[in-house]
């Protein structure tokens, strides 16, 4: 079957058995193929996700199962109304009331705060059986990319190398693992009028450091300087500890050139209209940036 195929997907699901629905393209999303279903008869409205092709090479669907319903017995996330990982196919709670943030969102006080909190309650008490650290995730896209892709960067040596001298710095220092979210693509996050929270896809659950996922919200926001950086650290836990600071700063650094190889992968594999090309330009040239900047060799020495 083919699963860009709504209407072969809705007769999948056991939801909609006897139900007149009408699917309408939810844009936006570069994994998978999003659509808003609903029931003409009484409007009652669904998500429903179509798993991307080849996302299965990266995606532990299982894993991000198990996630997604967690945060959604928490309130963080919505629930979970049916699953077919054999099809691909998800059906999701439609947030009534909630619309995707953006960087303007990001800019307000109480969204950026309302979100640390979700993930602080998350990492308190998830834990999940597959562990993917953002290490690991970055030493995988490497593997996948580099000298695979005309797309690679002439500088992409020097990226994987400061990448790896902020890797053995943080392994040297330890890690403490928790279920994490480890994505921060900001339409993920959703938002009221009230600046409350809910955060879909949890498909890179996994047990990782919780401070990926803070550096990774960090700079999605633009908040990857040290004082933007610090104020989101204070906003997560109330405090701000210079190693923890020097370990997220490295950890942005890191997160960049991962994504930005992720995204040229998709540029390899996947079928959805985005320009994954220029996405993994930003983020590499972010990562110098990041990589570049003073901070960077102290964040070494101090983590």
């Amino acid at each position: 079957m083919d699963m860009t195929d709504i209407h072969a997907a809705i007769a999948r699901v056991p939801l909609f058995d006897g139900r007149e629905v009408k699917a309408f393209r939810i844009n936006g999303g570069i994994t998978n193929i999003n659509w808003r279903v609903v029931d003409q008869s009484s409007r009652e409205t669904f998500f429903v996700k179509l798993h991307g092709p080849g996302t299965e090479q990266f995606i532990d669907r299982q894993t991000a199962l198990a996630a997604a319903k967690i945060a959604a017995q928490k309130g963080v996330g919505p629930q979970v109304l049916f699953h077919d990982d054999d099809a691909g196919i998800e059906v999701h709670e439609f947030l009534q009331g909630f619309t995707s943030c953006d960087i303007v969102d990001a800019q307000d006080e109480r969204v950026r705060a309302n979100i640390m909190a979700a993930y602080k309650d998350m990492h308190d008490s998830l834990l999940l059986e597959r562990e993917n650290t953002g290490l690991s995730q970055f030493e995988d896209f490497v593997g996948k990319v580099v000298g695979k892709s005309p797309m690679v960067p002439r500088d992409i040596d020097q990226l994987v190398w400061q990448a790896r001298r902020a890797k053995a710095a943080i392994e040297a220092s330890g890690i403490t693992l928790a279920g994490c979210y480890n994505d921060a693509y900001i339409s993920n996050y959703m938002r009221n009028d009230d600046a409350e929270i809910r955060i879909i896809d949890w498909e890179y659950a996994a047990n990782n450091d919780p401070y990926w996922d803070v550096a990774m919200f960090s700079f999605e926001v633009f908040f990857d300087d040290i004082r933007g950086i610090s104020s989101i650290l204070e906003m997560y836990e109330g405090a701000v500890r210079e190693d923890v600071l020097a370990r997220t700063y490295l950890y942005i650094g890191v997160a960049m050139v991962r994504w930005g190889l992720w995204a040229i992968y998709q540029s390899m594999t996947s079928p959805i209209g985005f320009d994954f090309a220029k996405y993994s330009r930003l983020l590499l040239l972010r990562a110098r940036r990041q990589i570049g900047s003073p901070e960077w060799d102290w964040a070494l020495t101090k983590v």
